[in-house]
C-alpha cells in the first residue's frame, strides 16, 4: 500500500557535474524521505517541479541584520568614508538604537533574503559598549518569530573590540542570553600583541560557554594585517578542530605564496572554514602607502580548496555604513564570486553552489543536500542547470522549509524546448 506523505515534488531535476536526472521527492517530519521516479506514494500536498532544477536552500553564512538597512537612516555626506570612519559613524547610529528599531529594519532584510532562496542566516550582532544587549534581544525576538520560514543563527559580535572597558563581560552577557556562537575582530585593538590578546579571549570565553567562534580577520586589504596565522595555531593548541571560521581573510590572497601556503595546509587540519562576502571584499580600499601591492581583494578560493579547506558564501553587510549596496541576493554574490575568482568550467559552478548552500549549512549545523534523510529546505527554481540559476532571476518560484511550503510567487515555468 503507497505510503502517504505530507508533500510531494514531482519530476525535479536534480544535477551533479556528472550527470542529471529527474526525479520525485517525498517529504514528511520536515526530512526527505524517499527519492526516486516514479513514486506512487500519496501526499497531502504536490507541487510539479516541470522538469526544472531543485537545490538545497541557500544558507547566508555571514550577514549583519542589526546594520542591514541603515541606508534609510543615512544623510548624503555620511558615504564613501574609510573603514575607521565608518567604524565611528556606526557607534552614532547605535547610540539611538531600541530593540523596536533594529527589529523593523532586520526582519526587512531578512524577508527579502527570504524571497530570493535563503532558509538559513548566520547573521554577527553587534555586542559592545555602545549598543550594549539592545541589537542581541531584536534579533533573538526575530530568531523566535521567523523560526519557521528562516534559520537564523546568532553570533555575538564585539565591534568595538575585546579589551575596551565592559566588553569582556557583555560579550559573557551575551552568550547567557542565548547568543550561539562567538565573533571577533582583533583589527579594531591596536598593536599586534593586543590582537592576539583579543583572540586568545575569545577562545577562553568560547571554551567556558562551549560555543564556536566565527572571526573577522585580515579584512583591511593590507598585507600587514595577517593575524590568520595565530587563529590557527590557537585553533591547533586549544584543541578546537572543525569549530572556528574565518571570515574575510583577505591578506592571504595579500601575502606571497611562500607565506600562504603553510597557512593553508594548517587550516585543513584545523578544520576551519573560511566564510567569504565577494561584493563587501571588493569595495575594501587598498592601503595608501607606497609600495603597497594591489590583488583582488578576495581570498585564495582555489587554493583552499585545493588544500582540503572548506568555503562558505555570505552577503555581510546589506545598505548600510559599510556597504551601502546590496539586496540579500546570495545569487548575485555567487555570480560575483564566479566572475572575480575566475570560476567559470562546470565543476567550478558546482564548487560555488556548494558554498552557498552545503558548506555554509554544514557550518551552521544543518544537514542540507537533495537525498534521502536530508533536511527538507529546498527550492524548487525556475532554471534548467546549476549554470543557469547562477544566471538567472533572482525570483525563487517554490521555497520549502523544513518540509512546509513558505512562499510561492509563481507556477514552476515549462521546461525550455
Amino acid at each position: 500500500m503507497p505510503h502517504g506523505y505530507s508533500l510531494m515534488v514531482k519530476e525535479a531535476l536534480i544535477q551533479s557535474a556528472e550527470e542529471s536526472s529527474q526525479t520525485d521527492i517525498c517529504i514528511n517530519s520536515g526530512e526527505i524521505c524517499d527519492i526516486g521516479r516514479p513514486l506512487e506514494h500519496q501526499a497531502d500536498e504536490y507541487i510539479e517541479a516541470g522538469g526544472k532544477l531543485v537545490s538545497p536552500g541557500f544558507a547566508n553564512a555571514h550577514t549583519h541584520l542589526d546594520k542591514s538597512d541603515l541606508l534609510s537612516r543615512m544623510t548624503p555626506d555620511q558615504f564613501g568614508y574609510s573603514l575607521e570612519q565608518n567604524r565611528q559613524l556606526i557607534r552614532q547610529f547605535k547610540k539611538n538604537y531600541t530593540v523596536s528599531e533594529v527589529k523593523e529594519r532586520a526582519v526587512k532584510v531578512a524577508l527579502e533574503m527570504l524571497a530570493q532562496g535563503t532558509t538559513a542566516i548566520r547573521t554577527q550582532v553587534d555586542v559592545d559598549p555602545t549598543a550594549g544587549l539592545t541589537p542581541l534581544k531584536a534579533l533573538l525576538e526575530l530568531k523566535e518569530e521567523l523560526v519557521d520560514k528562516i534559520t537564523i543563527q546568532i553570533c555575538a559580535f564585539p565591534q568595538e573590540g575585546v579589551l575596551k572597558e565592559g566588553a569582556y563581560k557583555l560579550l559573557e552577557g551575551a552568550m547567557q542570553e542565548g547568543a550561539d556562537l562567538l565573533g571577533g575582530l582583533p583589527l579594531v585593538e591596536e598593536g599586534l600583541e593586543n590582537q592576539r590578546r583579543h583572540i586568545d579571549l575569545l577562545f577562553e570565553l568560547a571554551m567556558k560557554y562551549d560555543k564556536h567562534l566565527d572571526v573577522q580577520v585580515d579584512e583591511s586589504n593590507d598585507p600587514k594585517d595577517f593575524i590568520l596565522p595565530y587563529l590557527v595555531e590557537k585553533t591547533l593548541m586549544e584543541g578546537y578542530q572543525g569549530r572556528v571560521a574565518a571570515t574575510h581573510a583577505i591578506s592571504l590572497a595579500a601575502v606571497e605564496d611562500a607565506a600562504a601556503m603553510p597557512v593553508m595546509e594548517k587550516m585543513a587540519e584545523a578544520k576551519m572554514t573560511v566564510i567569504v562576502t565577494p561584493s563587501c571584499n571588493l569595495i575594501t580600499r587598498f592601503p595608501a602607502q607606497p609600495g603597497s601591492r594591489p590583488h583582488n581583494s578576495i581570498t585564495r578560493i582555489k587554493e583552499l580548496s585545493r588544500a582540503g579547506v572548506k568555503v562558505a558564501l555570505g552577503t555581510d553587510n546589506i545598505r548600510d555604513v559599510f556597504y551601502p549596496l546590496g539586496n540579500g541576493s546570495m545569487l548575485r554574490e555567487m555570480h560575483v564570486m564566479a566572475t572575480t575568482t575566475r570560476l567559470s568550467g562546470v565543476k567550478d559552478i558546482d564548487a560555488v553552489l556548494d558554498m552557498a548552500t552545503l558548506n555554509a549549512a554544514e557550518l551552521l549545523g544543518l544537514d542540507y543536500g537533495v537525498e534521502k534523510g536530508k533536511t527538507a529546505d529546498l527550492l524548487v527554481t525556475a532554471a534548467d542547470s546549476k549554470r543557469d540559476l547562477i544566471c538567472g532571476p533572482e525570483n525563487i518560484p517554490v521555497i520549502i522549509k523544513n518540509g512546509r511550503m513558505v512562499r510561492r510567487t509563481a507556477p514552476v515555468p515549462p521546461t525550455r524546448s
